[in-house]
């Protein structure tokens, strides 16, 4: 349920550039701030999937208390539009994850070469970093796998139950939209965990930096 904008492939960028040429002063803050401005985009949007989950849940149980079968029908269409676009989005942070993992795994592998040649204090801090990028990718990726599937599963299973009115399938839907809700949270807990990530992030990198000058 997350998104990324123009932003997150600028940074993708960033360190095959810093290969060519050193990296100027500043230049992990510049990034970590880009991705705290990423965060709360995220988290933003974290809040409107929640809300709209829990309001679907609410339309459903209302509709069905007053067995207003157009209402519940509503309900279920607009249920499948989310999940629709939810897992359209859901496929493109896979493949995106994906993409950030081989680039991270690709820059740790350049960075123990260049350590072999004469590593000091600046390539132990590099590789140090490029290995918490690399296991921070992973999890993400496997995060957003995970996430894919529970979609995907939710969008099969309401799908197959469409039109049904039956106490079982009313059950069903229900249980379904309850987990796209729970979903929805999840989504929230984690991408608020990242956040909390990447300021700690940003303040290891101010102190470095201010050791960097004093050296």
């Amino acid at each position: 349920m997350t998104r990324a904008p123009l932003a997150a492939l600028a940074l993708a960028m960033l360190p095959s550039i810093s290969r060519a040429q050193p990296a100027p002063p500043g230049a992990e803050r510049v990034q970590d701030r880009m991705e705290l401005r990423q965060d709360r985009r995220e988290i933003a949007d974290d809040w409107r999937d929640l809300a709209w989950a829990e309001q679907l849940l609410a339309r459903f149980d209302a509709a069905r208390a007053r067995r207003d079968l157009p209402a519940l029908a509503a309900v279920e269409d607009d249920a499948v539009r989310v999940l629709d676009r939810e897992l359209h989005e859901a496929r493109a942070e896979a493949m995106r994850s994906a993409g950030e993992v081989g680039r991270a795994g690709r820059e740790l592998r350049e960075e123990r070469r260049e350590a072999r040649t004469g590593p000091g204090g600046d390539d132990r801090r590099d590789l140090r970093d490029d290995r918490r990028d690399l296991r921070d990718d992973r999890r993400d990726l496997r995060d957003d796998r995970r996430d894919l599937a529970r979609v995907r599963s939710i969008r099969g299973t309401l799908g197959s139950l469409r039109g049904r009115t039956d106490r079982r399938a009313l059950d069903r839907k229900r249980g379904l939209l309850a987990e796209l809700v729970q979903l929805a949270r999840a989504e929230l807990r984690e991408d608020r965990g990242e956040r909390r990530e990447d300021r700690r992030e940003l303040r290891e990198d101010r102190r470095e930096d201010r050791e960097d000058l004093r050296r």
